[in-house]
């Protein structure tokens, strides 16, 4: 289930999304320094510059992060949602059923945010309302950002006219951090969750060929659970059995699918 939760965000309601996930816990590397300083940039300012902004990359590598980052960085007197791409779509269903025209579902609305973008493949009509809601939020000062697990050009039949919009904002990718960001990362869960590790065990699960963050920091929730569970710390001789049993587990969950 891909769907995420809408919110909106206004002096008398605070977002119900992940408080955790701020633009302080992110941690930034080269890799993904231009997005979040794009990101900061449509929070602080939305609408003056990089609108829209399109991020990608593939799963588990910050956009949600940065997504719910936002959210959380811009200023309480402004309306923001943020929604996945199928909610969008039926919000505006329903609104139009309903009566409601759809220049007016959006009409005073700050800052967007709408997750996986790429679900636009195979839905003109879609498009077309996403067009119509891009051009609105422009015309009235509005943010902006959107999130996908590739870039407009890679997903398949994009309105050229879409495709244009986002080329005219700017598209950042979020890669796959270096060993030090890694590191960091690492570092920064351990802080974070309050525990202590034992000297080389944060650089020797960096090395490690995980796929994204998400996988690092599974790996890192057994590494505290170890150390909470059987109150002791987790040897850095221990690394190497863990890791062969995550990529078992991930072996196994690709057979199955």
């Amino acid at each position: 289930d891909y769907r995420l939760p809408s919110v909106m965000r206004t002096p008398f309601q605070m977002s119900e999304l992940d408080p955790k996930l701020t633009f302080d816990s992110f941690v930034v590397g080269p890799v993904n320094r231009l997005a979040s300083a794009a990101a900061r940039r449509a929070a602080e300012s939305p609408g003056t510059s990089y609108n829209p902004l399109f991020l990608y990359s593939s799963p588990g590598l910050g956009k949600t992060h940065i997504l719910t980052a936002i959210a959380h960085k811009s200023d309480d007197g402004l309306k923001v949602e943020y929604m996945a791409l199928e909610q969008y779509l039926d919000r505006l269903e329903d609104s139009l059923q309903s009566g409601v025209g759809d220049k007016e579902i959006y009409s005073d609305l700050d800052i967007l945010l709408l997750d996986d973008v790429q679900f636009l493949t195979g839905q003109p009509e879609a498009q077309e309302m996403l067009l119509k809601t891009l051009d609105q939020l422009s015309a009235s000062g509005g943010q902006i950002v959107l999130a996908s697990d590739r870039p407009p050009a890679n997903i398949n039949g994009l309105d050229a006219r879409l495709l244009s919009r986002f080329s005219g904002g700017l598209i950042v990718d979020l890669g796959i951090p270096e060993f030090e960001t890694r590191v960091a990362i690492i570092q920064k869960k351990a802080t974070e969750k309050g525990q202590t590790l034992e000297d080389g065990v944060a650089e020797a699960v960096a090395r490690a060929p995980l796929k994204n963050v998400r996988e690092l920091g599974g790996v890192m929730n057994k590494i505290f659970a170890t150390q909470d569970l059987e109150e002791r710390r987790f040897k850095l001789e221990e690394v190497t059995g863990l890791l062969e049993e995550q990529d078992k587990a991930a072996a196994l969950s690709a057979g199955s699918d």
